[in-house]
């Protein structure tokens, strides 16, 4: 198949998983939103050039070229990647912002949708809190959003998805969170 056909099936797959989600967890503009920068062409073009099917294409293009344009763009005009809330402008060091509450929403869905897009039904509920514990040392976070983020991703491996979309649409848990 061509290799921007099998993209754009990828992506679109992808795109709507996360807005399911992201709907059931009570967050329907973040899930219509979410990803709409990868059908334009900075990223489209470039994510299909490097398309194999079984992971993210801007980590191949990293591989081969060191760095990736389109996730340049991406991070840049998509709130929920934990990137886009790194200061490190005027000093030396990265100064982790807080997350909104919606964003760690669709950043979850995000994680969870890729992993059911990459791994299909080989896909489980231990998925997402592996994932992030993999991850975790190369990923500065604010206190209070890895908190966050460690509550969501512990439910989701012992009680499910269900438990998640109910944290997720809590307002209390939303109150305390933004007050924090």
């Amino acid at each position: 198949m061509n290799k921007y056909l099998a993209h754009f099936k990828t992506i679109a797959k992808h795109k709507i998983l996360v807005g399911y989600y992201c709907c059931k967890c009570g967050q329907v503009k973040r899930g219509l939103m979410h990803d709409n920068s990868k059908f334009g062409p900075t990223e489209f073009f470039s994510s299909a050039r490097y398309f194999q099917g079984t992971g993210s294409p801007i980590d191949k293009e990293k591989a081969e070229k060191g760095y990736s344009l389109a996730w340049q763009h991406h991070k840049g005009h998509n709130p929920h990647h934990w990137e886009w809330w790194i200061d490190n402008v005027g000093t030396r060091k990265n100064t982790p912002l807080k997350v909104p509450f919606p964003y760690v929403v669709e950043m979850l869905c995000d994680w969870i949708g890729a992993g059911k897009t990459y791994t299909g039904t080989a896909w489980n509920n231990k998925q997402p809190i592996e994932y992030y514990e993999k991850c975790r040392p190369t990923r500065i976070f604010h206190p209070e959003t890895e908190k966050l983020i460690l509550l969501f991703l512990r439910g989701i491996a012992s009680s499910g998805l269900e438990d998640f979309y109910k944290q997720a649409r809590c307002k209390e848990l939303k109150r305390v969170y933004e007050n924090s």
